[in-house]
């Protein structure tokens, strides 16, 4: 590690336990090579984390009877198939049955099972303490109808460190939808990772709410799409006092296409940080990225996005765009979109915009007769809901459409 240690870093390194395996030992040095990210990392120039967590909270353990049932308590009733986590240990007790269902296969895993994915040091943390999280397979050819749904608990009701590390994995021509619900109290930190991979021709509609997160959190979603694989991913992020949502995506065959999109409803001092780096390593490839922010109070909304083009992937077409709506004089946007491209048959462009309410479009609504709250909140959901779009499954669409509703019902008037 260059420089001082934090003291945060000083107790990971406290933490680890003595009998963690050669792998987790390994990754936790490259981990403490690079450090806590801060400002001097470009990536992470808008969002420091290394002054963000300045303590290291104990890490969970796997849950016991009474987490549990602090984690029933919070579940409740769903008609769709549920696979359930407890502070990142993967829960079979709470989870439903799924072994009628045709083409499904799920199976814990234990201490750092799979790895991959993109080199960054919140991942090596979480390969270094990870232990317990699940692989769900979907097999060759399945075609799974009801809605998956991943439910993220909190069992611990003090500060706790979070580590969860899955894996979702489609085989050649899989059909699938996924709902990520997360909902893990505001206390401790969380550093997740999730990796998904879809073979040939397999088609993934996934979905992400982020009801409440850590106080300081980062997600990590690792993407690897086959030739002609398509995945429509979406999230709705609000409650958010520390944020980092990273994407690390290889297009790695020929056709395959990526649809990522999302929209973050923040207020009071939260912070969001959607960061992506989209790799198409194939010819031919589709990338389109669309991500929306409605900002009051003091909230903090960051995009970074960069899709990268080497010289084979020739035909790509890639388009990148994020918008910002900001409600409040103290509310703050950056946005960060690139392109490196070193192919020359190719159609690529990113737009970026900050703007507020626009007044006259108030005005019309109110001299119908319509309150101006209830105005604003018909024009934050015209300008945030078409993100859920991209997706195919009429479940999930309903599913964020509602939650977005919900939030626009809890929202003050714009200060």
């Amino acid at each position: 590690m260059t420089g001082l240690s934090s003291k945060a870093e000083e107790e990971f390194s406290g933490l680890l336990p003595a009998d963690a395996s050669a792998s987790a030992k390994l990754f936790f040095e490259q981990f403490q090579r690079a450090g806590l990210p801060g400002r001097r990392v470009e990536s992470w120039h808008y969002s420091d984390l290394r002054t963000r967590l300045r303590v290291v909270p104990p890490v969970a353990h796997a849950p016991d009877e009474a987490a549990r049932g602090v984690a029933r308590h919070k579940l409740g009733a769903s008609e769709r198939l549920r696979l359930v986590t407890i502070d990142g240990f993967f829960a079979p007790e709470l989870s439903d049955d799924f072994s009628g269902v045709a083409g499904i296969e799920i199976s814990s895993v234990g201490e750092a099972e799979f790895f991959g994915g993109a080199a960054d040091p919140m991942l090596d943390l979480n390969a270094a303490f990870s232990r317990g999280g699940f692989l769900l397979e979907i097999g060759v050819g399945a075609r799974v109808e009801p809605v998956i749904e991943i439910v993220a608990l909190a069992g611990a009701e003090t500060d706790r460190s979070r580590f969860g590390r899955n894996l979702i994995r489609l085989g050649a021509g899989a059909r699938a939808a996924i709902l990520e619900t997360r909902d893990e109290g505001f206390a401790g930190f969380g550093d997740s990772a999730l990796f998904i991979e879809l073979g040939e021709d397999s088609q993934l509609d996934y979905a992400c709410r982020c009801r409440e997160t850590a106080g300081v959190e980062v997600q990590t979603l690792n993407v690897m799409l086959a030739a002609r694989a398509k995945l429509r991913a979406v999230s709705l992020l609000a409650q958010t006092p520390f944020l980092r949502r990273q994407f690390f995506v290889s297009l790695g065959g020929e056709g395959a296409e990526l649809q990522l999109s999302g929209a973050a409803i923040l207020g009071r001092n939260d912070h969001a940080d959607l960061t992506m780096v989209v790799h198409h390593n194939a010819p031919a490839c589709v990338s389109r990225e669309t991500f929306k922010y409605v900002l009051g109070d003091h909230a903090n909304g960051v995009f970074q996005g960069k899709i990268i083009v080497p010289p084979h992937a020739q035909k790509t077409d890639g388009k990148m765009l994020c918008r910002g709506l900001l409600l409040s004089d103290d509310a703050a946007m950056s946005a960060k979109p690139e392109l490196e491209i070193f192919a020359d048959d190719v159609a690529c462009g990113h737009g970026a915009a900050v703007t507020k309410l626009d007044a006259q479009q108030l005005f019309y609504l109110e001299t119908r007769g319509v309150p101006h709250i209830e105005a604003e909140k018909i024009l934050i959901d015209a300008f945030a809901a078409d993100v859920f779009d991209t997706l195919a499954s009429e479940g999930l669409r309903d599913v964020l459409r509602q939650d977005l509703s919900d939030l626009l019902g809890e929202k003050e008037p714009a200060s």
